[in-house]
Formats: C-alpha cells, structure tokens, sequence
C-alpha cells in the first residue's frame, strides 16, 4: 500500500480503500489508528480497519516508518492553529502539511 490518504468504502460487509485523495493545502490530523509490524497487504488493511471503529466515508491514512504500517483516522483542517490544537487533543506527534508534502513534528 502507498503511503496516502483514502476514503473507506465498504464492498460485501469489507472496508476497501479508495484511491488517494490528493490536497493541495490544509493539513491532515489523525484521531485515532492502529500500527502493525510489516507492509500491509489487502488483507492486513481490511484487518487494520476492522480493529477501529471505521464507516463508509471514513477518511485515513496510512504510511510506513522504519518497518511498521500505520492506519489513522484522519480530519482535515485548512488553518494550521486549530489542526496544532486538534493534534493535541489527540495526542499525537505530528500534522501533515498538504501545500509542502511533509510532517510538521509537534
């Protein structure tokens, strides 16, 4: 799987992702995720998704580091305050920067 984000859509009961959504500003802030040892296969996702609490329409994102997949909810925020303070809320580690195709560390 490429590192993107994706919309869930569901096929026979499944969660499948789209293909990427390309966003040119904003950022991307991820809710909640889960992390697996490995590149992800059709059914490594399907097994990923089906451990949160995902719908049709559910946007995430995925991407590896240092041989560990992750999958995350993720919102996107065009104002870099607020998506800072919603990453905060969440506790998470960094946001992804849209415009420069890059995480901003927090």
């Amino acid at each position: 799987m490429k590192d993107g984000t994706y919309i869930v859509r569901m096929k026979n009961g499944m969660p499948t992702l789209s293909d990427p959504i390309a966003m040119s500003d904003g950022y991307w802030v991820s809710s909640e995720g889960v992390s697996v040892h490995g590149k992800l296969d059709v059914h490594g996702i399907q097994d990923a998704l089906s451990l949160m609490d995902i719908h049709e329409g559910a946007v995430v994102g995925v991407w590896e580091n240092e041989g560990i997949s992750y999958l995350d909810k993720s919102i996107h925020i065009s104002n870099k305050e607020s998506a800072v303070a919603v990453a905060e809320v969440f506790n998470q580690l960094a946001i992804y920067d849209c415009a420069n195709g890059a995480a901003i560390d927090l």
